[in-house]
């Protein structure tokens, strides 16, 4: 489909929700663009592509009353269902309830990670005072964190960061948009001791 000045309405709407629906993951504007077959660096059909995607998410909006909605998530849009049918979704695949949660070792390692980016295995381990492989496998295999480079060119320690998989499951659009470290599922004494951690703390450049 090529946006002219006068397409349909319906049928660009239409066409969005298909490529949403079938993305899975967040899927950006520019690739939005690019799948309608539009050009990105017109104005006018940004806006009307954008304006689309409103009305989209005005219908499906997050924290509505429909079971799905439209959420800005890791710097794109996306479906996802609606946070508040959860215990009904777990029931469908028989999960238990805490089937999807991590352990208090691998939060805090997560948490170390998001807010100090990019960070080494060592860092992780200087900061949380005990060794991190297990809980950084744990992370690893499901995709919440990857490695993004080396200390000093590439002979150092690998540094890892969050992925787009992080920034989806905490409804976050990019990681400006993280949570205060009380929003982690830690204790208050590990919250307590891991801010203490977190500021005495120096990554090196």
């Amino acid at each position: 489909m090529h946006l002219t000045s006068d397409f349909d309405p319906s049928t660009l709407k239409r066409d969005l929700e298909a490529l949403l629906f079938a993305a899975g993951d967040p899927i950006t504007v520019d690739n939005l663009f690019q799948a309608l077959g539009c050009d990105g660096d017109d104005p006018a059909q940004r806006d009307q592509v954008v304006a689309a995607l409103q009305q989209i998410e005005t219908e499906f909006p997050p924290g509505g009353e429909r079971g799905f909605e439209l959420a800005r998530l890791s710097g794109g849009w996306a479906f996802r269902t609606n946070p508040r049918c959860r215990e009904t979704v777990a029931k469908l695949f028989e999960l238990p309830e805490d089937a999807t949660r991590l352990s208090s070792a691998a939060m805090e390692c997560l948490s170390v990670v998001a807010y100090l980016q990019p960070v080494s295995r060592p860092q992780i381990a200087e900061i949380r005072g005990v060794n991190c492989d297990s809980p950084m496998r744990t992370l690893l295999d499901r995709e919440l964190v990857t490695e993004v480079g080396r200390v000093h060119g590439g002979g150092g320690a690998l540094l890892y960061g969050t992925t787009q998989r992080f920034e989806a499951i905490f409804g976050l659009a990019g990681v400006d948009d993280l949570p205060p470290i009380e929003s982690f599922a830690l204790s208050e004494e590990q919250k307590e001791d891991l801010r203490r951690r977190l500021g005495l703390l120096t990554v090196p450049e």
